[in-house]
């Protein structure tokens, strides 16, 4: 139990006293920075974010706003980088960081999941995973990467391997101030998928032949395509043959492509 004359110091206490000499003050992970699951909706403890408890007229001793390093758990690499680029600034042999309009380091957390992930191809033709487990984009089975800040699926959990969305998961919004309250019930497909997704489904039906034809084509060495047989000289199985309309389509289509060069040689 407690020495007597002293007393146990709350963190929020420790938090007032020491913030105001800091250099600079940073909040990492998801509790620190926006108060995640323990300040969710039913809390009866108090629990808030630094920023929150700190107010948005806190300045470090060196005229810093608190620092946001968001993620539960948060992305390591973020968290060392940011204090490696912030010690640069403090020691003057670098500029200060640049950060968005919620203190979190602008060059982590500008771009969303969903623009780095290996899946994003899939949403674009308008393919989608219906279960775990499928290789195709995870919107339709509750993935909130195209509107999540973070960058898990391009830097990795650990040492640049893993990644929620990498590993099959689906992002559930863990870095976003609205965490966990405005992206539950998880695993549930967003209610914007039912226009997003269908206007992609709508864009692939005519992207993704198109891609094949071009695809069977580029897969063709030229001699294979003046051989008279037609066939590649493989033992591997039986390599698809264009059709005729694939052989009229790309007549027109590298016509299209020289069409510049033709024209600077007249």
């Amino acid at each position: 139990g407690p020495v007597e004359g002293r007393r146990q110091i709350p963190s929020a206490e420790w938090a007032k006293r020491l913030a105001p000499g800091a250099a600079a003050t940073i909040a990492i992970g998801t509790c620190a920075t926006w108060g995640g699951v323990p300040a969710a909706f039913g809390n009866v403890t108090g629990s808030m974010s630094l920023t929150d408890f700190l107010g948005a007229d806190y300045r470090s001793a060196l005229g810093l706003p608190v620092v946001n390093i968001p993620g539960c758990s948060p992305v390591g690499d973020n968290f060392t980088e940011t204090v490696a680029a912030i010690l640069l600034f403090l020691q003057g042999v670098g500029p200060l960081p640049e950060f968005d309009d919620l203190g979190r380091p602008a060059w982590l957390y500008g771009e969303t999941v969903h623009r780095g992930c290996l899946r994003a191809g899939y949403y674009e033709e308008g393919t989608f995973a219906k279960e775990y487990g499928d290789k195709e984009c995870l919107v339709e089975i509750g993935c909130w990467g195209p509107v999540v800040n973070c960058n898990i699926t391009s830097r990795g959990a650990i040492n640049h391997i893993g990644g929620c969305m990498n590993v099959g998961g689906v992002c559930i919004g863990c870095t976003m101030p609205g965490f966990p309250d405005k992206f539950a019930p998880f695993y549930k497909a967003p209610p914007g998928t039912v226009v997003s997704s269908t206007a992609s489904k709508l864009v692939g039906s005519f992207i993704r032949p198109l891609r094949r034809m071009t695809q069977r084509d580029r897969n063709r060495e030229v001699r294979w395509d003046h051989d008279r047989s037609g066939k590649p000289p493989t033992g591997w199985g039986v390599h698809s043959q264009p059709t005729f309309v694939d052989r009229i389509a790309h007549v027109a289509y590298d016509a299209l492509r020289h069409s510049d060069t033709a024209a600077k040689d007249r």
